[in-house]
């Protein structure tokens, strides 16, 4: 997979659910088995709204030839992901997201690991792997 492949697919996991959490949170809340509440759902909003930002972020990135630019996308991403690695699993859990919630461990996840083995190789590995 070629770090183009990779934010590609990382924006639009971020789009899809991003517009999700801003325009039905509570669909998508039910489905992952939380309850319901009006702070449930602007918390959901704020979510929603952060994953377009960063959906955006990466889908420009996805074009960047310099090694500096795309290190400066990929660091952040890494640790953002290893966050909500974090936070996804506590979530499951505790109880507080049903099976589900093991969705978002594995989105997270593959984010984290992606982000962080992209940094490491070379920049003619990163732009040749396919």
């Amino acid at each position: 997979m070629s770090v183009k492949t990779f934010l590609t697919i990382i924006s639009i996991l971020g789009l899809l659910f991003g517009i999700g959490d801003l325009l039905i949170p509570d669909r998508i809340g039910a489905i992952y088995g939380m309850e319901a509440s009006r702070s449930a759902e602007l918390m959901a909003r704020f979510f929603g709204v952060a994953l377009l930002g960063w959906a955006l972020i990466t889908w420009f990135a996805k074009d960047f030839h310099d090694e500096s630019d795309l290190r400066h996308v990929l660091a952040p991403s890494g640790v953002a992901h290893s966050a909500g690695v974090i936070v996804a699993t506590m979530g499951t859990m505790s109880g507080v997201m049903n099976a589900m919630g093991w969705t978002g461990v594995a989105i997270f996840l593959f984010g984290a690991i992606g982000s962080f083995y992209f940094l490491t190789v070379s920049s003619h590995q990163r732009m040749v792997h396919t």
